[in-house]
């Protein structure tokens, strides 16, 4: 078996921290995601293929350094050009011409659970790790869920305005390499835009039993301010987290990230997110992204 990490997007709903860093890269607590994400994997699923695109891959050259990964590039520069999750999978099939099951977790998810006990518990069937939001509603537009009877997948619903549960998919499959054959199938008949792997799952369980894992402790797709904050809270015992070269005078600080150096006097942060080089004197400021270098003052 090989492990797979996708780690091509391109993050657009976290601009402007993540126009010149990729988003698994971004740090949580000061430790970038995709470090976690490696601290999940049982050893002997490693070394780990990350797929990167070519934009970002000088900073994911320098990460993997003394690291049990493998990088593999898609040649995209953009948002326009990426292949999407299903697409790189399918890249990264064809050209490693991997003939094993695949674990596939996705770059982006802060996750806690027993990847071991996973592939266990699939048994050598497609497997998906769901994840109880607590209200079906949660999930409105937003994630990928599930209706399950006992151990099986009945119906997957792909970012569904009447979500059937509230069971999410956290992004991290179990493929069997029978599956990795239909990766082509799928795409070549996805319409346009459905190529995601929620319309892959919902393709595959009209022609393979699927299995659900519902043992996942926590879970939050990175995707927006709020989901990074609160991956940063959790790392950080609910404490905003503040890089020990930031310099706070004068400031109240909550439930905050200060990414890098920068400086903060006579200022009130809430539910912020400030970036590196940073200047902020004499503001209040609440549920902002604040990019590199910018300086702000009241």
């Amino acid at each position: 078996m090989r492990t797979v990490i996708l780690a091509g997007g391109y993050a657009k709903r976290l601009w402007p921290i993540t126009w010149d860093r990729p988003k698994p890269l971004l740090p949580i607590a000061g430790k970038p995601l995709l470090d976690y994400i490696l601290e999940l994997i049982p050893s002997d699923f490693l070394p780990a293929w990350v797929s990167v695109n070519r934009r970002f891959f000088p900073a994911f050259q320098a990460w993997a350094e003394g690291k049990p990964v493998e990088l593999v590039v898609e040649e995209t520069q953009s948002e326009e050009e990426k292949l999407g999750a299903v697409g790189a999978l399918f890249h990264l099939v064809e050209l490693s011409g991997v003939e094993e099951d695949l674990l596939v977790l996705a770059g982006d998810n802060w996750l806690s659970l027993d990847l071991r006990k996973f592939v266990d518990w699939a048994e050598g069937k497609p497997a998906v790790a769901l994840f109880p939001l607590g209200d079906p509603m949660r999930a409105k537009g937003r994630y990928g869920v599930a209706a399950v009877e006992g151990k099986f997948v009945r119906a997957f619903q792909e970012k569904p305005e009447n979500p059937v549960s509230d069971l999410a998919s956290t992004a991290c499959y179990f493929f069997p390499k029978d599956v990795l054959p239909l990766l082509e199938k799928f795409l070549r008949e996805a319409p346009k835009g459905q190529d995601a792997p929620g319309y892959f799952l919902q393709w595959l369980l009209e022609r393979r039993e699927i299995v659900a894992f519902t043992e996942v402790w926590e879970w939050l797709d990175i995707g927006d301010r709020e989901s990074y904050l609160a991956a940063n809270l959790r790392a950080n015992g609910g404490a905003s987290w503040i890089h020990p070269q930031a310099e706070v005078k004068d400031s109240v600080i909550e439930r905050s990230v200060l990414l890098g150096p920068c400086t903060v006097e006579r200022a009130f942060l809430s539910e912020c997110v400030v970036d590196e080089g940073v200047r902020l004197e004499n503001v209040r400021l609440e549920k902002v992204l604040i990019g590199k270098r910018a300086w702000i003052r009241g």
